[in-house]
């Protein structure tokens, strides 16, 4: 959950911080907490820590007020499913925010946080493994201002998705799998003012859903599948819409009357896209805009009339393109500028009095660009001079060319020198200056006497440069090749649709910086590897285009992360590979309709921690099932005398359910350890899930397990095919072996010498020439009948 949204609520509490003091809580393994911020409790443990810790912070707040907690963040281990008994046991604590991640929790059962539904106002479920949004749950949160649900597997949103909590202001559902919005999902939300979708699998056709959220200001919609050209229609018309991020998606141009309806925009972020083209008048609609970020894109040029109306804007970024000069033109309408960044561009010349009617930047980079330093140059290293910029930004303009003012500080640089001719100029240097000098110029005798340079006009009194006009130089590094990491990367999930292949890792140890990733190699079977392009996606979320992939063979995907800090800027490499696998085809998931009914009362103590599950192509599914909690003597007997009944009834129900429906079911007495297998299950997708009941016929609080994908239809039919040719191919050999023994032996019998006299009636055939074509004839036809 964001902080900063917690700190409104905090500060509502109207406590004193220097007299508020930490509950002491510490029950290990169960629950483990500390403080970090006032009224705020972290903690850790395992499925009881809710009911330990809604028990002693009810505790400590009737004994002392001063210790009282408006935010609690769990995190909880082997928790699949919330349920609202754990959560009950906060009622009473007077929570103001609550965030509980697990990073497995799948399922929240229906009205989990009613008990909390009089204070509670921030609600946070990140990091876990849910398919949608908890709506059943959510229901009658009437206070509730604030809902995060970033990091898990949401693929869409429902029109009833959002129902019931009509008063929420922020909403964040970044780093998910979205790739659907339903046109109502957004109704509901009649306050929504900041929405994140940072991170998804969004396309322009899901954005028009938008357009009824109209009380938004601030929309996140970076690191998502968007492209094509950025229209005036791409985003719909959100009058009250102030800021707009669309970094890191595929636009590849903007066009004239750009994102028309924002016409209170004052923010606009469009790093890394492929944007070559800013048509004339692109952003006449953005009259209000002041931040502008186009950089890493790949925009040659600007024309005059592309940044036209932009009367207020203060700061442009238009760092990492290929722009290759800068003129006035398109800087003219630009009268608020304050900050203009270039580096990193192909920029070599700027224009005479290109940034004359911008003295009052405050900050201009212009560093990495191959600035050829001639008599062109001259205005731009007078306004430098007098521009009122940090000494790091004046040093950062160097010259590139010619040769002989290589790495010379253009600041520095006077008109006589960059306007002289070069072997003149190439003399006096030699003679008067040493570049590996910082704050001094040497001078021969003959030249005169050691003037000082602090007056601006003797600088056109002489063929040098102006290095002493300053009295300290700053050194700039120059860019290194960023370390690698120690951090590692991990694979969870590969699946792929149609030519898109979805990769989901995860950085270890967890890092609250952002990682953006930089380049993705596939292998198939071990063969040459292929690099993707993966648009600098989270790694979360990673969308890899023009991959046709097989269902039967294995693949290795290798991955390259930038870690970035605070300002954006990378601190290193992360880099792993996944293990070889078969890539599963995309399935809906299908959720299975839980039988209500009442609960064993004599197994309460035991549960199913776990659930594996693995379908062979031979339609074999096997399933192992570990329960908590069995008594020792329990297991003892049941390996002694296999025939003894149980002294209670304890059964593991397992049932298979494809799309919702039940195709197969499976009762077996209660094991610390059980293996169970099913035949005869020939298509997919399944879910399958295990729980405990005393009769048969009970089924309460199933652990499910992902659905499982069996090879395609076809594939099966292949390996039939492959299977009836190997046996075929078999026969046949077996058959051409005896022919040819029988051939032989026959051969053998006739060659045999007989005695008996001749007979007229036996009369010897006529022997055959070994060359005749009668010969060779007969042995062809030998041969084909063979």
């Amino acid at each position: 959950m964001r902080l900063s949204g917690i700190v409104g609520l905090l500060l509502a509490l109207k406590l004193s911080e220097g007299q508020w003091r930490c509950p002491s809580l510490s029950s290990r393994p169960a629950a483990e907490c500390s403080c970090d911020l006032p009224h705020t409790l972290r903690c850790t443990g395992d499925h009881t820590a809710l009911q330990i810790i809604g028990r002693h912070l009810r505790e400590q707040r009737a004994r002392n007020k001063n210790t009282a907690i408006s935010l609690l963040d769990c995190a909880l281990r082997g928790v699949t499913v919330l349920t609202s008994a754990s959560v009950q046991e906060l009622a009473g604590v007077g929570l103001h925010g609550l965030v509980i991640s697990s990073g497995d929790i799948r399922r929240v059962q229906q009205g989990a946080f009613v008990s909390l539904s009089s204070t509670l106002m921030a609600l946070g479920l990140p990091n876990n493994q849910m398919p949608s949004v908890p709506t059943e749950s959510l229901l009658r949160l009437w206070s509730l201002d604030r809902l995060d649900l970033s990091n898990n597997k949401i693929h869409n949103l429902e029109s009833n998705s959002f129902k019931g909590i009509k008063n929420l202001t922020y909403l964040d559902i970044s780093d998910n799998q979205l790739t659907d919005i339903s046109p109502d999902a957004f109704k509901p939300l009649v306050k929504l003012t900041v929405l994140r979708l940072r991170g998804n699998l969004l396309k322009v056709s899901a954005l028009g859903s938008l357009k009824e959220a109209h009380m938004l200001k601030e929309l996140d919609l970076s690191s998502n599948a968007l492209e094509g050209p950025l229209c005036s229609n791409t985003v719909p018309a959100l009058s009250r819409l102030e800021t707009l991020q669309l970094s890191d998606n595929t636009f590849a141009s903007i066009r004239r009357g750009a994102l028309a309806g924002l016409s209170n925009l004052t923010s606009l972020n469009l790093h890394n896209n492929q944007i070559d083209v800013l048509e004339d008048y692109a952003f006449k609609h953005l009259t209000n805009l002041t931040d502008l970020d186009l950089s890493h894109n790949e925009i040659v040029a600007v024309s005059s009339a592309s940044l036209a109306q932009l009367f207020n804007l203060r700061r442009l970024d238009l760092s990492h393109n290929f722009l290759r000069s800068l003129s006035a033109e398109p800087l003219k309408s630009l009268q608020s500028l304050t900050e203009l960044y270039l580096h990193d561009n192909d920029v070599s010349m700027i224009d005479d009095g290109a940034l004359a009617q911008h003295r009052g930047l405050g900050r201009f980079t212009i560093e990495d660009n191959p600035l050829n330093c001639d008599c062109l140059m001259a205005s731009f290293a007078r306004w430098l001079r007098e521009a009122h910029l940090s000494q790091a930004d004046k040093s950062a303009a160097v010259c590139t060319t010619p040769p002989h003012l290589e790495g010379g500080l253009i600041s520095r640089l006077s008109k006589n020198k960059l306007c002289d001719d070069n072997d003149h100029v190439e003399a006096k240097l030699k003679e008067n200056y040493d570049f590996n000098k910082e704050n001094t110029i040497s001078f021969n005798e003959k030249d005169g006497e050691g003037s000082s340079l602090d007056d601006d006009s003797y600088l056109d009194k002489i063929d040098g440069l102006d290095d002493d006009v300053y009295d300290e130089e700053l050194e700039v590094p120059s860019e290194e090749d960023l370390p690698i990491s120690k951090s590692k990367v991990r694979l969870l999930d590969a699946w792929y649709e149609d030519e898109e292949v979805h990769l989901s890792w995860v950085v270890d140890p967890p890092s609250t910086r952002h990682y953006r990733c930089t380049g993705v190699t596939v292998s198939r079977g071990g063969g040459i590897a292929k690099h993707v392009a993966c648009h600098r996606a989270s790694p979360a979320n990673i969308l890899l285009r023009g991959l046709k992939i097989d269902p039967l063979d294995q693949y290795t995907f290798c991955l390259a992360l930038e870690e970035m800090d605070d300002m954006d800027v990378p601190l290193s490499l992360v880099l792993g590979c996944g293990p070889p696998q078969v890539v599963r085809k995309r399935a809906p998931f299908a959720t299975a309709v839980p039988v209500v009914v009442t609960a064993s009362p004599g197994i309460e103590s035991y549960r199913v921690s776990e659930v594996r599950s693995n379908v062979t192509s031979d339609g074999v599914l096997t399933v192992l099932i570990s329960i908590m909690g069995l008594p020792q003597r329990l297991q003892n007997l049941r390996s002694q005398h296999t025939d003894m009944k149980y002294p209670f009834n304890c059964f593991v129900v397992l049932a298979v359910l494809s799309e919702g429906s039940l195709v197969a079911q499976k009762d077996t007495r209660c094991q610390s350890n059980l293996e169970v297998t099913m035949e005869g299950l020939i298509r997919g997708p399944y879910e399958v899930c295990a729980t405990l009941s005393k009769f048969k016929r009970e089924d309460a609080h199933p652990i499910c397990v992902v659905p499982q994908l069996l090879e395609p239809f076809g594939s099966q039919i292949k390996a039939s095919f492959r299977g009836l040719n190997t046996a075929l191919i078999g026969i046949a050999l077996c058959l051409m072996i005896v022919v040819v023994a029988l051939i032989c032996f026959v051969r053998k019998m006739l060659k045999k010498h007989t005695d008996f006299e001749g007979h007229r009636c036996f009369r010897p055939d006529p022997v055959q020439e070994p060359d005749s074509p009668r010969a060779n004839y007969v042995m062809l036809t030998a041969t084909s009948k063979l």
